[in-house]
């Protein structure tokens, strides 16, 4: 008898072992010199961040042991990609792809010490659904493609999700950032340089929707229209807050438009500077207010439209 349940025990530890996989792990790692075949572990890595998404559990994260390349990826879960310390994590974006995609409701997606870089892709981060993304620390650089039937965008936000955007560099794109439908989005101590068409852009279609973007501590420069609130469709809302920042060297540097629905752009202590149209523009029905201590220079005119004074807050 004793033989009997000693068997019987021994089989169901091994069909647990089976049935569990035992790839799952809370964090896994990709290097230079790793290898898809391997469990990624940090003492035998992966070698992209597509395979090592599939060995981590939910709410886990995905380290980069050191510099390479590691291969664009579509998120399904939450997650953290992250590069260790003085490493740099790359994304080469080639044509028709995107770098990081995240399309899943409810996912929350922290992307740290990143560098995208694309040859010819379409966007470097695209969220269409999901709950929360930080981006902290990244490199978004190069969506921009010459005679594109369509804009390439660094950062794409069309979902009504929460977006924390912390000391990254963004530049040399078509846009550097765009949010839509509803999305709430913190941009601060970031830099925006050489976006060609726009800097950042708070735009809103969804009617029913706000689509809001705080912006602090951050330079953009170099745009053809630096800060954007479009909003196009009735009932629709699209607002903009910044403060403590710099707008410089575009076409315009600030605008707000809604041909439609209600776009509004509020002001504090900022310096905009050297637009070669117009340093704040106001067109149809938007808004733009001015809450004190905003500087306006050198631009070929200072304002279009009309421009609201308000007392500090």
């Amino acid at each position: 008898m004793l033989r009997n349940f000693t068997a019987a025990y021994l089989f169901a530890i091994l069909y647990a072992f089976m049935a569990t996989p035992a790839q799952a792990i809370q964090r896994a790692s990709v290097a230079s010199y790793g290898n898809d075949a391997n469990i990624c572990s940090s003492s035998s890595p992966c070698r992209t961040f597509a395979k090592a998404v599939t060995v981590v559990d939910p709410n886990g994260e995905v380290v980069a042991l050191d510099s390479a390349g590691y291969g664009t990826v579509t998120l399904t879960q939450s997650i953290s990609l992250t590069a260790a310390p003085g490493a740099v994590a790359g994304i080469t974006v080639f044509p028709g792809t995107n770098g990081v995609t995240i399309a899943t409701p409810g996912v929350n997606v922290v992307l740290r010490g990143l560098t995208i870089n694309s040859q010819g892709g379409d966007t470097g981060i695209l969220m269409t659904a999901g709950d929360k993304l930080s981006i902290e620390n990244c490199v978004i650089s190069n969506f921009s493609i010459s005679g594109s039937a369509f804009n390439q965008i660094a950062i794409f936000v069309e979902a009504a999700a929460t977006v924390r955007v912390v000391k990254t560099l963004i530049r040399d794109n078509d846009i550097g950032a765009q949010f839509l439908k509803g999305a709430t989005a913190d941009i601060s101590g970031s830099t925006f340089f050489g976006n060609t068409s726009a800097g950042i852009i708070a735009q809103n279609s969804t009617a029913g929707s706000t689509t809001t973007v705080a912006i602090n501590k951050t330079v953009v420069a170099g745009s053809s229209i630096g800060i954007y609130s479009l909003a196009d469709t009735n009932t629709a809302s699209a607002k903009v807050d910044i403060t403590h920042s710099i707008v410089s060297n575009s076409g315009i540097g600030v605008a707000s438009e809604s041909a439609a629905g209600a776009a509004s752009v509020s002001m504090r202590k900022n310096m905009v500077t050297g637009s070669s149209t117009h340093g704040l523009s106001q067109l149809f029905s938007g808004t733009l207010t001015s809450y004190g201590k905003n500087a306006l220079s050198n631009n070929a005119i200072n304002v279009a439209g009309t421009l609201t004074t308000a007392a500090p807050l």
